[in-house]
């Protein structure tokens, strides 16, 4: 059995979170916001986020510290110098870590940094997502150096990861061929998950724009606490052309026993063509670690809303935590998407996968999505392109049964994607019924007959033995 002190345990609870992808508009930003490269500056913010994060999710009213108590708990944690300032643009010292009294309150945190040789201020806002740099503009870097334009050349890497420590959160990530952009992402279990719904499942879905790829941060939840290999695959979808000129970011708090939404939607005169989610931060629920049973908040949907991604999340046990949307806008002749979905009845206790049809002739899966609609008695295990060209879905009913569907969505597009390397298409689920008897209702209907059939059986011997008694007695 593994054992985790408590602090150790609530930061591994919480994501690696703000991988680099692409411009975004912030919320209180003029325009575009230039995100920021994945350097010292950016991982600097990022920790003293976590740290603070960690300070919230475990204070009695969820709230953010005050700034000056920020700054105090930042010098402690990360022996660093700190300083308190009104706004980014008056970021003090050059890598100082900068807590923005003006904009930091209950439920935003806002850190700021000046660093490089030309004195750029680099902004870690909760209430955005990734790092900026405050007063970038116009396209992002990725969208000018890979040249926008219509999407071709469809093609797809990926990953094997293995997970074997309880609890503990790792992240990954799988990389694009070379010159080819991220399009949509996914992650697998090669490993089936248990019966008691041991296996690895994501605190994080996200493109990463800069770097090429796909990234997926995930915990292994095992309520046995039992060392063992659990291995999965990482799946990118990639291709030339199609590249965001906007990632907008929406995040919100899932508070402790509570359940939330958050949708992040794409600007005027953009089309969607992706999405994912950051920073659900659980654990093993009902798992206690020192007498303490953390929890944290779970992914309970994720998908396109619209002109916008949404997602959606519950809490278990003793902690919430926050949770993003990211949505991925383009102007590309491939969009708008054509959906795909299919569902299925995820039983209490037990895993259940759904796969979506293929797409429409002339369009090619990029990308996909879940959700277990207005149910919070499920976790999502994972979401993942088959052999097939599908898109499938896995939750395990760990709080009881809920209704899965799997959304694949489809660009206008020639497919080119080699899928040789990707898992077989799962068996056809059995359609969900609606009506209050839900997916249970065949069952009555065929012990019903079955019984129907029983008592017919019954009857027709009983009618043959009395005449061979009559026989009998002549």
């Amino acid at each position: 059995m593994v054992t985790v002190p408590p602090l150790q345990a609530i930061r591994r609870a919480l994501p690696l979170l703000i991988a680099v992808s692409t411009v975004a508009s912030g919320p209180n930003a003029q325009g575009a916001l230039l995100q920021g490269g994945y350097d010292a500056a950016t991982r600097q913010l990022e920790e003293g986020f976590k740290i603070v994060a960690t300070q919230r999710i475990a204070s009695d009213n969820e709230c953010y510290p005050a700034p000056d108590e920020v700054a105090f708990i930042l010098r402690r944690k990360m022996d660093i110098s700190v300083v308190l300032s009104p706004s980014p643009q008056s970021a003090q010292g050059s890598g100082l870590v900068n807590v923005i009294s003006g904009a930091t309150g209950c439920n935003r945190l806002v850190l700021a940094i000046r660093s490089g040789l030309k004195g750029r201020v680099f902004v870690l806002d909760s209430a955005y997502g990734p790092v900026y740099v405050q007063g970038g503009a116009g396209l992002s870097q990725e969208s000018l150096a890979r040249g926008a334009g219509p999407l071709r050349d469809l093609t797809a890497a990926t990953k094997a990861i293995q997970m074997n420590r309880p609890d503990e959160s790792a992240r990954f990530a799988v990389y694009c061929p070379a010159g080819t952009s991220p399009l949509g992402g996914a992650m697998v279990n090669t490993t089936p998950l248990g019966g008691d719904g041991e296996g690895i499942y994501p605190h994080s879905y996200e493109r990463l724009g800069v770097q090429s790829g796909f990234h997926v941060t995930s915990t292994l939840v095992d309520p046995r606490r039992v060392r063992a290999i659990h291995r999965g695959e990482l799946q990118v979808i990639c291709g030339l052309g199609l590249v965001p000129t906007a990632s907008p970011h929406a995040t919100t708090f899932v508070r402790r026993h509570g359940a939330g939404s958050v949708t992040a939607r794409c600007p005027a005169g953009t089309e969607l063509f992706s999405g994912g989610f950051q920073r659900t931060n659980f654990t093993t629920p009902g798992v206690a670690y020192h007498g303490v049973y953390y929890g944290g908040n779970y992914i309970t949907e994720s998908r396109a809303a619209g002109n916008a991604w949404r997602v959606s999340a519950a809490a278990t046990d003793r902690d919430g935590g926050e949770l993003t949307a990211i949505a991925y806008c383009a102007q590309d002749s491939s969009l708008p998407l054509t959906t795909v979905s299919a569902s299925t009845r995820v039983p209490e206790k037990k895993s259940a996968t759904v796969a979506t049809p293929p797409c429409p002739r002339g369009r090619a899966l990029i990308a996909g999505g879940f959700s277990f609609g207005d149910s919070h008695n499920a976790l999502f295990a994972d979401g993942y392109f088959t052999r097939r060209g599908t898109w499938a879905a896995t939750g395990y009913g760990w709080f009881g049964s809920a209704e899965l569907t799997a959304y694949g969505y489809c660009a206008m597009a020639s497919d080119t994607v080699d899928r040789s390397g990707f898992p077989r298409n799962p068996p056809p689920a059995p359609p969900v019924a609606s009506g209050s008897g839900s997916g249970r209702d065949w069952v009555y209907v065929a012990l019903g007959a079955l019984g129907l059939i029983v008592l017919a059986l019954f009857l027709r011997r009983r009618q043959v033995v009395r005449r061979r008694r009559r026989r009998t007695r002549r």
